[in-house]
């Protein structure tokens, strides 16, 4: 016996839904890194410690060169405030990708206020 489909070509086509990645952006991340040794298909036993690391903010990777470590949270697109861990101030912040501490921008300086 032969079974016949019938096919409709008014019905909707179901479309496998791509997973979506939140990535960091303003220093951006790749989704994966560019790096030979990583592969898509075993991302969990790949071992970040060189160039390439994990972020610790987005699905991404960022390129450990002293730039791209850190994320401007204050200015587009991500327009966010925090607080730097070790001074307390609110202006002029980062955040560390690595460990998503919030630090001072320009580094911390108790005697800023104090000089003018």
């Amino acid at each position: 016996m032969i079974s016949i489909i019938p096919m409709n070509p008014t019905s909707e086509i179901q479309e496998q839904e791509e997973p979506t990645y939140r990535l960091c952006e303003n220093t951006d991340c790749e989704r994966y890194p560019e790096d030979d040794d990583f592969d898509k298909e075993n991302e969990e036993e790949y071992e970040s410690g060189g160039q390439w690391q994990k972020c610790g903010l987005c699905d991404g990777y960022f390129n450990d060169n002293g730039f791209n470590d850190i994320l401007f949270i204050e200015e587009e697109p991500n327009n966010q405030k925090g607080e730097c861990r070790l001074c307390g101030k609110d202006d002029d912040i980062i955040q560390m990708k690595g460990s998503g501490e919030y630090l001072c921008g320009d580094g911390c300086d108790g005697d800023e206020d104090e000089d003018e």
